[in-house]
């Protein structure tokens, strides 16, 4: 059973529709299926993304903090009506440094920001205390409803895009884990998990 590490989303998702929306980003940042995304510059060119709700466009910036014990987080701000992905010093250290693990950090967090947009706006006019009872509270959901486990599906399909792992497999005549690793600049692990995803569910990815 898959241990889920976060709360109900507003809406369940499918590896097809994070597939898609992972998809578009490319379109708007001009990376084709094949390449390789900086996750330094995708960082940096955040406020190059696309982001509507309840009919308006909300801005998207980044910040990097002195955080102690995060390698940073997604949040609405109110004030300024835009939202932040906040990176530690440390992660963008090892942004820079192009490290694996601070590279899929942006992308798990850009995908709160595309998926889980309402929540994070609701969540930012909370008080505290009702943050907290409302994460002790969490209801029992399926793994596909799960806001982590869509972060985490959204960031693989956006630095793995399915149709970059169709043409390595067809150029190649093989998909292996190294292949994904060097092609895509991802960490082994990120690229076993993958192409456990595509292999799984390559018709319905490639739709």
């Amino acid at each position: 059973m898959t241990r889920l590490a976060g709360v109900k989303a507003d809406k369940p998702s499918s590896h097809k529709k994070l597939e898609a929306v992972a998809s578009k980003v490319r379109e708007m940042l001009h990376v084709g299926p094949t390449k390789a995304i900086d996750p330094l510059k995708l960082f940096e060119d955040l406020d190059k993304i696309i982001i509507k709700h309840g009919g308006m466009r909300i801005p998207l910036n980044y910040r990097v903090s002195n955080l102690e014990d995060s390698e940073g987080y997604t949040r609405y701000d109110k004030e300024q009506k835009c939202i932040e992905v906040i990176a530690s010093v440390y992660t963008y250290d090892r942004l820079e440094s192009r490290h694996p693990r601070a590279g899929f950090f942006v992308g798990h967090e850009l995908g709160h920001c595309l998926l889980h947009t309402g929540q994070l706006v609701r969540l930012a006019q909370m008080p505290t205390n009702q943050l907290a009872a409302m994460h002790r509270g969490a209801t029992v959901h399926q793994v596909y409803e799960d806001t982590e486990w869509q972060a985490n599906g959204f960031a693989g399909a956006l630095f793995m895009p399915a149709k970059g792992l169709a043409q390595l497999q067809q150029t190649y005549g093989l998909l292996t884990i190294d292949m994904i690793q060097e092609t895509f600049k991802v960490s082994y692990e990120a690229a076993g998990i993958r192409r456990d995803v595509f292999s799984q569910r390559r018709e319905i990815l490639l739709v």
